[in-house]
């Protein structure tokens, strides 16, 4: 199976950052995703989805960075979720490694945006 070169896409809408991922988030290109989160949280964004959706691989670098804007947008009272990886195998990993229970997550990206945006 080819590994796809991670790619990182922040879109502004209307009360909310999405921030799409896909591709490989190894421990050489896992900072696109730290540095786009990180970029928004400067900006103030504190309504942000991150869509994982399209993740095929993920490494312990960046479950970490995963972890640190969870903690970040807890700190400052904003609000964060994650879509679920579409591959299973992809997700089991999520579960077997534990932070489907500790981050913020949703299964659609609708859900998600529901999520940070109710009142």
């Amino acid at each position: 199976m080819a590994v796809t070169e991670l790619k990182v896409v922040v879109e502004q809408r209307p009360g909310l950052c999405l921030i799409r991922v896909s591709g490989a988030a190894d421990h050489v290109h896992y900072y696109k995703i730290e540095e786009a989160i990180q970029t928004q949280l400067d900006r103030k964004q504190l309504a942000m989805v991150v869509d994982l959706s399209e993740l095929t691989y993920i490494s312990s670098a960046g479950i970490n960075t995963l972890g640190h804007a969870a903690a970040q947008f807890e700190k400052v009272k904003g609000r964060l979720c994650y879509v679920r990886p579409a591959k299973t195998a992809q997700w089991n990993f999520f579960t077997t490694v534990g932070v489907d229970t500790i981050f913020p997550w949703a299964e659609s990206l609708d859900a998600a945006i529901a999520r940070v945006t109710a009142p």
